[in-house]
């Protein structure tokens, strides 16, 4: 009795270890976010918000920049998409299906209120996951 006990325990810490952890699938084509940048500031809001999904669960995120104007006046028009998805099955095919999304845009010359913007669209998603 006492060693199911103890592998009972196990089990509850093991599980309680990986809670808050998710899969992050991240796009991005901007050239003022490296995707390191990207990946700290959604596992920051993700963490901070107490995001936990299971296995079958991703979190997707979709940056895209396009540039405008030259020099000093140079800015960017960009759209950030946070989507969470499931993967179900089709039978014998399998596919990512999305549950919740959430789309962030506007313009900036630095990457500070872009990443700003990301926080705000993670976190608001995260708010509507079901």
């Amino acid at each position: 009795m006492g060693k199911l006990s103890l592998l009972t325990i196990a089990l509850l810490f093991a599980g309680a270890a990986q809670a808050g952890t998710y899969s992050i699938k991240q796009e991005s084509d901007c050239p003022l976010v490296s995707a390191g940048e990207l990946q700290s500031a959604i596992a920051r809001v993700g963490k901070a918000n107490g995001l936990d999904l299971p296995n079958d669960m991703a979190l997707r995120a979709e940056l895209r920049c396009t540039s405008e104007g030259k020099g000093t006046r140079a800015r960017f028009v960009y759209t950030f998409r946070a989507a969470i998805e499931k993967q179900l099955a089709d039978g014998e095919m399998q596919r990512w299906a999305t549950v919740a999304q959430l789309t962030g845009y506007g313009t900036t010359g630095s990457a500070k209120p872009l990443l700003r913007d990301v926080s705000f669209t993670v976190r608001d998603l995260i708010r509507q996951e079901p």
